[in-house]
């Protein structure tokens, strides 16, 4: 589990977990090894749902704090990994996808020593119909990284278990690329 754990929905970003470290957080003076998750929510009531499962609070204690925009740019900036989504069933790379995928070529070509993990979600016990899309996925990503010369010795992948919590319904529909620097 991440450090700080943000939660987006229809572009506007909340603080979900890791309180204790809001104040670095707006202030940028965060440390290195704060880890930061952002996980995209398709209903307003993911982000309280989120909010409660990390931080504890009840329901009635309103909302939690929303992100300013500059600080999520500068938190995406920040940010060595790059979460891809794809609509319901579909594996096409739509000019958001394209975007990401792009940041993370300009960041792998700019770190040549670090490792490059294509990480899917799959639920262990759903079709096979899914993990065969989530594949396909995760392979145009990938041919996209090859293109535009990241070596193939470079990239790697890794298959991460849904479990269920909330905000999970979304990640069925990504692929993280992962880089870290050596």
């Amino acid at each position: 589990m991440a450090d700080i754990t943000l939660a987006e929905f229809n572009g506007r970003v909340w603080l979900v977990g890791g309180e204790a470290h809001l104040h670095p957080l707006l202030a940028n003076t965060l440390a290195k090894n704060v880890s930061i998750e952002l996980l995209r929510c398709e209903r307003l009531s993911d982000v309280t749902d989120l909010w409660v499962q990390h931080c504890g609070k009840p329901e009635t204690e309103g909302m939690p704090w929303q992100i300013h925009p500059d600080i999520v740019a500068r938190i995406r900036r920040r940010s060595p990994d790059y979460a891809v989504f794809f609509a319901q069933w579909s594996a096409l790379l739509d000019q958001d996808a394209l975007t990401v995928i792009n940041a993370a070529i300009t960041w792998a070509r700019e770190n040549p020593a670090a490792p490059v993990v294509l990480a899917e979600y799959v639920d262990p016990f759903g079709p096979k119909a899914i993990a065969d899309l989530s594949r396909l996925r995760t392979q145009l990503i990938e041919d996209k990284l090859t293109a535009s010369g990241i070596g193939t010795n470079r990239i790697t992948r890794a298959r991460r278990d849904i479990d269920g919590g909330a905000g999970m319904s979304q990640e069925s529909q990504r692929v993280d690329i992962i880089v870290t620097a050596t």
